[in-house]
């Protein structure tokens, strides 16, 4: 016979205890100590030891054992298991009696799985290419002996140990194999191969045996270790058009679904049966399952999902962790997890995402889901489900569209429910299936085939009353049809009278009646739902203080039987949810106003305080649940930290959502310094996030900022560094060549002693300057900020104001201030020092501000080859962080390079696109000197209507509010234009006027040296020549050697 006994001390002697019944001269006490309980049993062991020993030194062997029992054992805990034995290079674990037979199962294969995995990354650290694993899973009753809490251990004793032995060394390397039993408790959870019936040596019956080859997705929320009560009655055209669909997808030509109904209608059903058909000829199903209570969390039917498959809800998930999971489904690809961690926020995501503009994050996104698609789909059809899509957040409603536009080409079936009115959120073709309630003759064959058989026929006036009740909704009809089987006495009188009563009023009465009869499980059933469609005993724990841990166990024991809740998965503590959407919502309505109210401050307390309490919570989960428990500076705070939290992952719809909504909340603060600086606080975090979205000339931005500062003027002075953000956005929203507005910030903040804040202050100002041609004044600015930088601090300020480091735009700036002061030498010093910084600083959003003002440098000073190397620097940034701004920049001064080389056709062609898609991607500051360019390639090819049309649009923008360092310029080109096209002289001449009186006025030596060398080739005005000979004599004599101001001089029309 077999080894069936197992010592909880391995150490232990080896004789079994007289069994249960021998040995009448014990007392009772030690019989009393005896119990028979189902026991899963695993063995592990290495594959090839001993060869391994022949090939490793002894310490190398005894390093690579140690290293692989270490991560064995811990796989065997995080499964909630526990180790029994522990022997050389194998091991047996037992796992927990507490817990349900089932989930003792699952957790065992999974704990195998885990063993299996963690075998191959100790093989990888180590370089090991022949380091493998087996692993063995058997369940039986086993007899416990408890023994002494304090000097012996517990005795156990089952044909489990012996069978986990026996299919661990029969097992393939890196396979789990089970016994049928354990298969049994565990085929909801995991997917098994048939392996065939074996005689294993000891045991008299054949035992046929399994492979266990990954965990199953949590399909429904009804399904998994739960029950399926509700018959499937009469959907046949329904199931009809979900076939030929199928059908479709299984060839290769995938479909959209989409089902509508009301809530209870049978949507999942309906899916259930789905499943059920497609079984085998599917290769995965994946199921997303949307909650109201996320509806501003993004990609929260993901983040479920994942949390799902971790099986620890307390657990961070991590980008290693999301990584196997996505692996387990064929998703291999580095760019789809990054993507998707980043979008979580999960720990280990790639930071330098961080720094990408949300269209980037967007567009890296939808690659990110038609990859995955495809290579889930690669081994075969698949079907994705999307529950409840009336509760989806924006960012999966995006990600679901772009999915909805990838499967028709994909050998895939998508199907999304919905309840009425939500239709719109799948804004792509599809199928639609409109559920509706079942009609006379289906509600009463539903009514009959519900009723309990226990009880007889069910008498036709009870048929009649489900009927009128119901509607004709099954959920509805189980419900009643429970509840009357329940009630001995039959109160058909406490559900509500008339001809047509609302069917919510009637599951309100039966779901009470139900509850009623339950006891204290009712308490807990309304905690519950307070808690949403997710909670576990230990958050109930803190919700119902009265309650201790057994009788909220009982409770939830007692609610699961009358299947109220479900076990959403086998883990260590459980976690539960309510069978259906429908009873969370209907007992929560049913709760007193203040009871409820009570139930939402505990949450809160508890689980922001102990944030592993309830970890599938999100904050803005955690905000819902305080401002439902009227804490309302609690639930402003946190809402403005979950719009934070969204917009670090470029969830900018949802951010928008929850900042607004901390914004509205304020209104209801009474205290007027506390509504003040939560407001504030609330518009420091949206300000960017609209700007970025809108663009600076954001109407509502605007506004949002001069609000803004009105409120921050009327803090104590002590808090305007704190409020800084505020008058940074004030500046940014206004003109950029509002220097009153930067001259405000500056004198605002003056007193300040925070020398970020006064830096940054600085960096409105220098902007300002430069943009209104004061050069002087930008270098003297720039000058005076430098010394208040703080590499740490700028790093970290870089995305908030102005979404760059404030030390390379402060050189980038004086590199192109002293190039309009005469000094080109100094200029491109300064400009190699801004670079150099931003590469330092590794801040993409830098590196790339830095490369658009050296391309600038390069464009004043015609500098066509230095040009072409940062073109080759912002296409190769373009592509690896995808910037589509850099794309359109890259292509403008190609096109301007291109028509300078020869190619004027190609170079108009891409300038003219490039500037069409600019003002879409980029601020307008630049756009002057783009104009100016493409001006100059058009009229050297004749086409002097549109290069005039260009430069008064240019001139126009630059005159109110625009970016005037370059007016000078764009007059003389008009000038050279009125000469090319004939005009009359005089117009020529006004244009040169102009161009000289404004160089002379902003000291921008060389467009002031340009516009009189160029009028003095045309000679149509002398008198100009002589009235500026001075200023320009003297411009040039101030010219700093070392470096040309033009590199390429402009060809001359007049030879």
């Amino acid at each position: 016979m077999p080894d069936t006994k197992h010592n909880a001390n391995p150490g232990a002697g080896a004789e079994l205890d007289p069994p249960v019944g021998e040995g009448a001269e014990q007392n009772g006490s030690r019989e009393a100590r005896h119990e028979k309980r189902i026991l899963t049993v695993l063995s592990y062991d290495l594959v090839g030891s001993t060869a391994l020993l022949g090939k490793l030194d002894i310490e190398d062997f005894e390093a690579l054992i140690s290293a692989f029992q270490r991560a064995a054992k811990q796989v065997v805990s995080s499964c909630s298991g526990t180790m029994r034995a522990e022997a050389g290079d194998g091991g047996i674990a037992v796992f927990p009696t507490r817990m349900g037979d089932k989930d003792a199962a699952s957790l065992a294969i999974r704990c195998g799985l885990g063993i299996i995995e963690a075998c191959r990354r100790v093989a990888a650290e180590n370089g090991r290419s022949d380091l493998h694993v087996r692993v063995g899973v058997a369940t039986s009753i086993t007899l416990i002996l408890k023994g002494d809490p304090v000097s012996a251990p517990d005795n156990e004793t089952g044909a489990a140990f012996a069978m986990a032995v026996r299919l661990q060394a029969m097992a393939r390397p890196d396979s789990v194999f089970v016994s049928d039993e354990t298969r049994r408790l565990a085929r909801r959870s995991h997917v098994f191969s048939n392996c065939g019936v074996h005689a294993l040596k000891g045991f008299a019956q054949p035992e046929r045996v399994w492979q266990a080859l990954r965990h199953k997705r949590e399909v429904d929320r009804f399904f998994a270790f739960g029950r399926l009560a509700g018959p499937l009655i009469n959907r046949t055209s329904e199931l009809a058009l979900i076939q030929r669909c199928w059908d479709d997808a299984v060839s290769g030509h995938g479909h959209v679904i989409l089902i509508e109904g009301e809530a209870g209608v049978g949507k999942s059903r309906l899916l259930h049966e789905v499943r059920r058909r497609t079984r085998l000829q599917r290769n995965k199903l994946l199921f997303f399952q949307c909650m109201p209570s996320n509806s501003h969390s993004s990609l929260h039917p993901l983040r479920q999902a994942l949390q799902s498959e971790l099986g620890q809800s307390g657990h961070a998930m991590t980008a290693q962790r999301a990584a196997e999971i996505f692996a387990a489904q064929d998703v291999r690809d580095g760019e789809v997890v990054d993507v998707f961690s980043f979008l979580l926020g999960l720990e280990g995501a790639p930071a330098e995402l961080k720094e990408l503009d949300p269209g980037a994050i967007r567009a890296r996104a939808n690659a990110a889901v038609r990859t995955a698609l495809h290579a889930m789909c690669a081994g075969g059809p698949v079907i994705l489900v999307v529950e409840d899509i009336h509760w989806i957040d924006l960012t999966s409603r995006q990600l679901l569209g772009e999915l909805a536009r990838t499967v028709p080409d994909c050998p895939a079936l998508l199907i999304a429910t919905t309840r009425p009115g939500s239709s719109d959120r799948l804004d792509v073709e599809h199928e639609r299936i409109a559920l509706a309630p079942l009609d006379h003759a289906d509600t009463r064959r539903a009514i009959e085939t519900l009723w309990p058989p226990g009880l007889g026929n069910v008498a036709p006036e009870l048929v009649d009353l489900v009927e009128r009740v119901t509607g004709g909704v099954p959920f509805f009809i189980e419900e009643v049809c429970q509840w009357l089987a329940e009630n001995e006495t039959l109160e058909t009188g406490r559900l509500p009278k008339g001809a047509s009563p609302s069917r919510i009023s009637v599951l309100e009465s039966v779901l009470g009646a139900r509850l009623e009869s339950l006891g204290p499980a009712r308490d807990v059933a309304r905690a519950a739902a307070a808690a949403g469609n997710r909670f576990s005993p230990a958050l109930l724990e803190r919700l119902l203080p009265e309650f201790d841990r057994p009788e909220i166990a009982e409770a939830l024991e007692a609610l699961t039987e009358a299947g109220f809740v479900v076990r959403s998965r086998p883990s260590d503590p459980p976690l539960y949810g309510f069978r259906h959407a429908l009873i969370q919502e209907t007992i929560y309505a049913d709760t007193l106003r203040k009871h409820r109210q009570d139930l939402h401050r505990r949450l809160y307390a508890s689980a922001s305080s102990d944030r592993h309490l309830a970890g599938w919570l999100t904050t803005a989960a955690l905000a819902e649940h305080a401002e439902r428990g009227g804490l309302l500076e609690q639930a402003i705070c946190a809402f403005v930290g979950a719009g934070v939290e969204s917009s670090s992952r470029s969830a900018i719809p949802e951010a928008r959502a929850l900042l607004e909504h901390a914004i509205d909340l304020c209104r209801q603060v009474a205290e007027p310094g506390r509504h003040d600086e939560l407001q504030l606080s609330a518009m420091v975090a949206l300000g960017p996030i609209l700007t970025a979205a809108e663009g600076p000339n954001s109407t509502y931005a605007r506004k949002l900022y001069e609000g803004g500062v009105e409120i921050a003027r009327r803090r104590p002075s002590a808090e305007r560094a704190k409020w800084f953000p505020i008058y940074w956005g004030w500046w940014f929203t206004g003109s950029i060549v509002d220097g009153e507005r930067a001259q405000a910030v500056v004198n605002d903040l003056r007193d300040v002693d925070d020398p970020e804040v006064r830096l940054q202050a600085k960096h409105c100002l220098w902007a300002v300057e430069f943009n209104r041609g004061s050069h002087d004044g930008c270098i003297a600015a720039v000058d005076a900020a430098l010394p208040l930088y703080d590499a740490g601090q700028g790093n970290a300020n870089a995305t908030r104001f102005g979404g760059h480091d404030a030390r390379v735009c402060a050189l980038a700036h004086r590199a192109l201030s002293e190039w309009f002061i005469g000094h080109a030498a100094s200029a491109l010093r300064s400009m190699a020092e801004a670079r150099a910084w931003a590469r330092q600083t590794g801040h993409v959003s830098s590196i790339t501000h830095a490369c658009i003002n050296e391309a600038m440098l390069h464009c004043y000073r015609r500098d066509f080859a230095a040009l072409r190397g940062v073109i080759a620097d912002l296409r190769e940034l373009t592509e690896r962080h995808q910037l589509p701004s850099l794309a359109v920049s890259a292509q403008i001064f190609e096109g301007w390079c291109d028509g300078n080389a020869c190619r004027l056709d190609e170079g108009k062609a891409k300038m003219r696109e490039g500037l069409g898609l600019h003002g879409e991607v980029q601020t307008p500051e630049d756009e002057p000197v783009y104009c100016a360019m493409l001006a100059e390639l058009l009229a050297r090819s004749g086409e002097i209507d549109e290069a005039h049309a260009l430069l008064r649009s240019a001139v126009e923008q630059a005159e109110t509010g625009g970016s005037r360092y370059w007016l000078a310029e764009l007059h003389r080109r008009t000038a050279l234009l009125f000469l090319q096209a004939g005009a009359d002289p005089g117009l020529a001449a006004a244009a040169f006027e102009r161009s000289l009186a404004t160089a002379a006025t902003q000291q921008a030596v060389p467009l002031l040296i340009g516009a009189y060398e160029t009028l003095n080739e045309t000679r149509v005005a002398p008198e100009l020549l002589r009235l500026y000979v001075d200023r320009v004599r003297s411009a040039e004599a101030s010219v700093e050697p070392g470096a040309p101001l033009i590199v390429n001089p402009e060809p001359s029309l007049w030879g």
